[in-house]
């Protein structure tokens, strides 16, 4: 048999090889993000094919190895001109260099590892994958402080129906530019337009514009002067009991702890202080969101208004010492005046007490005035003139600059949509405190106008500084492309390219935006409040009622004789140590009701489906006053905030009663025993139990959670800097608030103005948009957006 002899056949072999060429835009996905560098470059367009690139993408992405060597094959991609090409990538290792940019390879260019090549660099990507997406997904550890040299990110616009194929690969003769595009797109640029300063202006003679000495009512001269002249009839009050008293062995006779006098001497002082001491509290919140614009309207204003100069109240259990910081002395001692008022309840609850008088006819009880107690008040008081003497002189020397009164975020869109120092709070919004991050800014609020262009503006800026303004159409390009890349599928690329970033991953992070909570609203301090608030209210009304202690009253453990000048060091303790209790418990509250009325148009923002103006941008419940907040709350149905903002006036009555119900009595046996009057007690515990069983409604949800504070002008605006409705047009050239209302609400109809002419009502929402630079960011923007 025979066995044909094998042959050998020689067949040529060529490794694969391939080559790389950066691609302004993915081979595999359209509507994709760019780094910056792409914004400056041509788009480039194939003429010679019309293939489409993967529908899905491979199950295997090649590592970023370094070519040696780069090897040119039959057939090569066009060349980027040398202009647009991109920076060099920079390592893990290496990140003090240059910005760091990660960029994955075509799909094109994908193929298996060859045999006998080191797997080390494969194994290394894809850990450092691996590690990316459980940082994306919130499995990992993030960081609150953000890099600054991460890459940002930006949206293209989108390609005409014919640059969607992708590139094909053509040949490129030696000296030739690339092929240019029929319908070439404007290259995105966010540089400043070339010589447009923004310039100050004002009225020539002659014209009369919209006045901008805009005054919030509670510091208005005639309501300041009303207050004054108050103080000065309790000061004079005051003088009258203490000249009257010691001249006539008192003021009227004790006839007992349930009539009306007994009314007059121990309820009644404290009401009286308690409605000036509510009123002091609005004239502080308006000075606390006016002065910051009241300071860019002079010259000299300190450089940091923005981040360090508060708009919330915070002069209640402690003083506010950060006003000699800002604004000078002169606020400085009007603030510490005016928390040293608080005090003034507690000493006018033990301002009268009784005394046995056997001198002046019959020997029998009579009501005195305490004159210690007395002229510490007189002074107290002559120091509350004294300090809004002083805040009177501060917010009136000059104009305000204010056409009206600047307390919710779309009053902020309008003050600051036209000026040029958004730019400084770029990528703030994922900041845990955003005044670090900002650079010093002399600011002015008044008429500005630009070198180039030769419109009229108001709002806020930094006066002779380039304006950063978008180029033409860009904002239309950039949220027409932000819009498609929501809608479009989701690959892998785009989502190992759009967390390339730190930034991208903080706001993607549930750390990040669910981050900051006062602490006193925190989990384990509410809970604190809670047991304590429950536990000392169970004591007070088990050691109160049980056997009738209170009622039949127990012994001072004090000296109860009242000496000449009207003291009882038993009346003093145990007036001025309850009103002082209670007191603290009113003040616990306020910043309480003072973060809830802050924080509630950003709850309303965060709900799935957003909400109407009027709860959200429009609302400002810190302006309010403390009714009016509550019948607001309510109209918004905001139920929650009406809820808190109720029990701040409640608990205003707990250092009245507290400071009244005890009187030290002369029983039949000689024995002199703290005696309390029933139906305040009775009016007290009840009202002491609703308090502290309101710590329960405190808990604040997760929807009442932030990414960082709300307290300064600067914490605001990292929410807005990039939010389209920055050039929204019911937000321009507005003259009055009601004419803001108006836009964003509706006309009245009619003379009764009871309807309102609405469009389709437009809802607004905090979460994840694309900004006017056609990123992503974390803000407040239009629902449909989002």
């Amino acid at each position: 048999m025979n066995v044909e002899q094998p042959q050998l056949l020689s067949v040529k072999t060529t490794k694969p090889q391939y080559s790389r060429t950066q691609s302004l835009r993915s081979a595999s996905a359209t509507n994709e993000y760019f780094s910056d560098y792409a914004s400056d470059a041509t788009s480039i367009k194939s003429n010679q094919t019309d293939d489409s690139g993967y529908e899905t993408p491979p199950s295997r992405i090649s590592s970023p190895i370094p070519q040696s060597e780069l090897i040119t094959s039959e057939m090569t991609l066009p060349t980027r001109p040398e202009a647009a090409r991109p920076p060099p990538v920079d390592t893990r290792q290496d990140r003090g260099k240059n910005r760091r940019s990660r960029m994955l390879t075509s799909f094109d260019d994908m193929s298996p590892p060859t045999p006998g090549v080191d797997d080390t660099p494969y194994i290394r990507f894809a850990i450092e994958q691996l590690s990316a997406d459980e940082e994306v997904m919130g499995h990992g550890r993030h960081s609150s402080i953000l890099s600054n040299d991460t890459q940002p990110l930006r949206y293209l616009p989108s390609l005409s129906e014919e640059e969607e194929a992708p590139l094909a690969a053509h040949p490129v003769q030696d000296g030739r530019e690339p092929p240019t595009p029929s319908t070439p797109q404007r290259p995105i640029s966010r540089r400043p337009l070339p010589n447009e300063i923004l310039l100050p202006v004002y009225p020539p003679e002659g014209q009369v514009w919209a006045e901008l000495g805009f005054i919030p009512f509670p510091l208005r001269l005639w309501p300041l002067c009303v207050y004054i002249f108050l103080c000065l009839l309790v000061i004079t009050g005051l003088l009258f009991s203490n000249i009257f008293a010691l001249r006539n062995h008192g003021l009227y006779d004790y006839d007992g702890y349930a009539t009306p006098r007994y009314f007059v001497f121990q309820y009644l002082p404290q009401m009286l202080g308690m409605i000036l001491l509510i009123w002091l509290f609005v004239i502080e919140a308006a000075i606390y969101r006016t002065v910051p614009y009241l300071s860019m309207s002079s010259t000299g204003a300190p450089h940091t208004l923005l981040q360090d100069s508060r708009i919330l109240p915070s002069n209640f259990v402690h003083p506010d010492l950060s006003w000699f910081k800002i604004h000078g002395r002169s606020l400085g001692v009007s603030f510490v005046i005016f928390w040293i008022t608080n005090f003034t309840i507690p000493l006018l609850s033990c301002l009268y007490q009784t005394q046995w008088v056997t001198n002046d006819g019959p020997a029998r009880w009579r009501w005195t005035t305490v004159q210690g107690v007395g002229w510490t008040l007189f002074v107290l008081y002559l120091f509350l003139v004294a300090a809004l003497i002083l805040a009177l002189i501060h917010i009136h020397r000059q104009e305000s600059g204010l056409m009206w009164d600047s307390a919710s975020l779309a009053d902020l869109i309008v003050l600051f949509q036209k000026g040029n120092i958004l730019p400084d709070f770029e990528r703030t919004e994922v900041d845990a405190t955003v005044g670090d991050s900002l650079p010093p800014r002399s600011l002015r609020l008044g008429y500005w106008t630009t070198s180039q262009r030769p419109d009229i503006f108001y709002g806020v800026g930094e006066e002779k500084v380039s304006v950063n303004r978008l180029s033409a159409n860009m904002e239309l390009l950039l949220r027409e492309k932000g819009l498609d890349s929501q809608t479009s599928s989701f690959d892998i690329e785009r989502q190992r390219y759009s967390y390339a970033s730190a930034f991208t991953r903080s706001i993607h992070s549930p750390f990040t935006r669910y981050r900051w909570v006062p602490w006193f609203v925190r989990d384990g301090a509410v809970l604190a409040w809670i047991i304590a608030a429950v536990c000392l209210i169970i004591a007070f009304l088990v050691v109160s009622f049980v056997n009738k202690a209170v009622q039949h009253g127990f012994l001072p453990q004090l000296p109860s004789r009242t000496r000449a000048g009207g003291f009882s060091s038993a009346n003093f303790l145990f007036s001025f140590l309850p009103a002082l209790l209670g007191m603290f418990l009113f003040l616990v509250w306020q910043p309480i009701d003072t973060y809830f009325r802050a924080v509630q148009p950003f709850t309303n923002l965060a709900r799935p489906s957003g909400d109407s103006a009027e709860r959200t941008i429009l609302a400002s419940y810190n302006a309010c006053y403390p009714g009016e907040a509550v019948i607001q709350a309510l109209i918004n149905r905001d139920f929650k905030v009406a809820y808190i903002a109720f029990i701040g006036l409640v608990s205003a009555t707990l250092p009245i009663l507290a400071g009244g119900v005890f009187t030290a009595q002369l029983f039949a046996n000689g024995q002199v025993r703290m005696v309390a009057s029933m139906p305040g007690y009775i009016a007290l515990s009840v009202l002491l139990t609703i308090y502290a069983l309101s710590y329960i409604t405190i808990w604040p949800t997760r929807k009442r959670y932030l990414p960082h504070a709300i307290t300064t002008i600067a914490d605001l605006l990292s929410f807005l800097y990039a939010s389209p409705l920055l050039a929204e047009p019911a937000l321009s050239h507005v003259r009055t608030k009601a004419d803001l209302v108006a836009r964003l609400v509706g006309a009245p109809l009619g003379l009764t103005g009871d309807s309102r002419m609405k469009g389709p009502t437009a809802r607004y929402a905090f979460g994840i948009y694309i900004g006017r630079d056609g990123r992503e960011h974390l803000g407040i923007d239009r629902r449909d957006i989002f």
